[in-house]
């Protein structure tokens, strides 16, 4: 880990709480034990469907809305690739993915649904009242069906900032690849285009902490 950086060049916030991977493995089993589904095919579609948007949004350390907007074209199996489109994201740059392997089971148990469910259409999450399904829906989802559940729901410092939402599964991949790896490494997977977004999780990077506790102590 190169320690010669500023930690404190940005304006951007820590992540407002961080999770691991058991975390994440939780919230998989209480979407797996949840009643809140219908009982038939559909509800079992929708049931892995939101464990699948969970999943890949950690594990790729997607923006909900790429993960969300993700079409079947999309995934090359194959070569082991996600694209990710430069409409999904605010940098506008396309990027491609390796598929983290740990998503693959829940994948294939999704696609391996009866394809009416899909009603034809394109997009891997697919909705009745649009396109794909929205972000407003998912993180709707998300809270009833899992934060809540798991009583990790903490209410909003302001009526528009949820301190617990979706896009927490992506701040804590990020923490944790900045634990593993370089930060230019971490900044591709992200869809950086600023370095200095990216510096926001050294904040958290254990190495670089205890650099600056040796530091201080010796």
């Amino acid at each position: 880990m190169e320690h010669q950086t500023l930690l404190y060049d940005t304006k951007l916030k820590l992540p407002e709480e961080i999770w691991n991977s058991n975390d994440v493995d939780k919230m998989i089993q209480v979407i797996s034990n949840s009643n809140d589904y219908l009982k038939n095919n559909w509800g079992e579609w929708m049931k892995a469907r939101d464990k699948l948007i969970i999943k890949l949004i950690f594990e790729q350390a997607l923006r909900p809305k790429e993960a969300l907007r993700l079409k079947f074209e999309d995934f090359d199996l194959k070569r082991k690739t996600i694209r990710i489109r430069k409409e999904n994201n605010k940098i506008r740059k396309e990027r491609l993915l390796p598929i983290n392997e740990k998503i693959i089971p829940l994948l294939v148990s999704y696609v391996n649904f009866p394809r009416y469910l899909w009603k034809g259409s394109k997009y891997l999450f697919p909705s009745f009242q649009n396109k794909f399904l929205s972000s407003e829906r998912f993180k709707h989802i998300f809270r009833e069906k899992v934060i809540k559940p798991l009583g990790l729901w903490k209410k909003p410092t302001t009526p528009s900032k949820s301190q617990t939402r979706a896009y927490t599964l992506r701040h804590s991949k990020a923490t944790e690849l900045i634990n593993k790896t370089g930060i230019y490494t971490v900044a591709n997977i992200l869809g950086h285009s600023d370095i200095r977004s990216t510096k926001v999780y050294l904040h958290l990077n254990k190495a670089q902490f205890e650099h600056m506790r040796n530091v201080m102590n010796s």
